[in-house]
């Protein structure tokens, strides 16, 4: 059911401008409510992260990140795959402009943190454009992703699915991949991504049924429980002597999780396997419950780039002059000030989705392709 193409990823605008689901040029609240939720959960998990690697309820703080982070990448991706639909037009023609807008934000954001990283961070940095820093690995699979799309467009949807599975399991075993043009990243999220574009509006409709709600319980709490699981395997005297942590950036291959474990390499897909099979049911359940009407911070769900690039700044600095150690902050209760922090998050997200944030990318949304081909084909003629 869930791999029909749809033929377009928006309902006509004259059907639903008095629909209180939708504003009156037809764009859904649901999708910008959804995007700034996950947004926010970005932020958030990098916020606790430091709390998770130990101190008072680092367990909690453990728990909460790994739920985040097998949640909110795989959902946004999703998400992205679903609008990717019309980058390939019903005429057969490609909107170049989208990989053309990803590629120049990802340029001017990566030689934005390198000056950062430099000035600020007082780090030395790599002076290359093929090593994506931290969070804009993100932009480079989407870039790799559009270009993909036009020769997938034509493989079976069900094959194509099984084999972008496999090949996000098997990646695992190639140990040369690593960071490089965030390869691994997007291999390991390609299905995502896929499935996403897969799926039709008229699919995306069972979401609301009840019967989605009552399957998204039984799913949310077995990924809780493999999560859990996950925590409890590693503090019972290192039953497993890895970090599960590395599945879920999917940056790391299998030799460097499973170095000197002794654990077989017939086993060492399993986590990815369940990774999988968490982030689909994660996902699943959170958009069968996000909000469908208009809320305070819908409007903010637009800008959702703008704060997973800059947040960054704040996130690294945030690690690097150890902010996290809350010293800052009054009260002596650190479980307590740890969990206000989750406050700092939404604040700094809000902030962060404020227009003026968001210039810098809309400036760069507007340098169009075409009408640099085109000045460049003139130039041409005239010579």
């Amino acid at each position: 059911m869930f791999l029909s193409i749809a033929k377009s990823n928006t309902q006509n605008p004259r059907d639903i401008i008095e629909n209180k689901y939708a504003d009156s040029k037809g764009r859904l609240y649901f999708y910008d409510n959804a995007k700034f939720i996950l947004i926010f959960l970005v932020v958030l998990g990098h916020t606790i992260s430091p709390f998770s690697e130990g101190g008072e309820g680092s367990l909690f703080f453990l728990f909460l990140w790994r739920m985040i982070n097998v949640l909110h990448m795989p959902c946004m991706i999703f998400i992205s795959g679903f609008f990717a639909k019309s980058y390939i037009r019903r005429d057969g023609t490609i909107n170049v402009q989208r990989p053309f807008t990803y590629a120049m934000y990802y340029v001017a954001a990566q030689l934005f943190f390198m000056v950062f990283d430099a000035v600020v961070l007082d780090k030395s940095v790599a002076k290359t454009l093929l090593d994506p820093r931290s969070s804009l690995w993100f932009l480079v699979c989407l870039i790799w992703w559009h270009l993909l799309l036009p020769v997938i467009n034509r493989i079976n949807p069900k094959w194509m699915m099984v084999i972008a599975v496999a090949a996000g399991i098997l990646i695992g075993y190639d140990e040369k991949v690593g960071n490089f043009v965030s390869l691994s990243r997007m291999v390991v999220h390609f299905p995502f991504f896929l499935f996403g574009y897969y799926v039709s509006s008229d699919n995306m409709k069972f979401l609301t049924a009840k019967k989605a709600k009552l399957i998204s319980i039984p799913l949310t709490l077995g990924a809780s429980a493999v999560v859990a699981l996950s925590i409890f395997l590693k503090e019972i005297a290192g039953v497993i002597n890895f970090s599960i942590n590395k599945f879920i950036t999917c940056n790391v291959d299998y030799f460097e999780i499973f170095e000197d474990t002794g654990v077989s390499p017939l086993l060492w897909a399993v986590p990815r396997i369940c990774f999988y099979l968490c982030a689909v049911a994660l996902s699943f359940s959170f958009l069968v419950w996000a909000p469908r009407k208009k809320n305070v911070f819908t409007r903010f769900g637009a800008r959702t780039l703008a704060v997973y690039i800059l947040h960054r700044c704040i996130y690294q600095a945030y690690r690097k002059f150890e902010w996290c150690d809350l010293e800052w902050l009054p009260g002596d209760n650190v479980f307590v000030l740890r969990l206000f922090m989750i406050v700092v998050a939404f604040l700094i997200t809000l902030l962060l989705s404020l227009y003026p944030f968001y210039i810098p990318f809309e400036l760069l949304g507007k340098i169009k392709i075409t009408g640099l081909i085109k000045k460049n084909v003139t130039e041409s003629d005239k010579k």
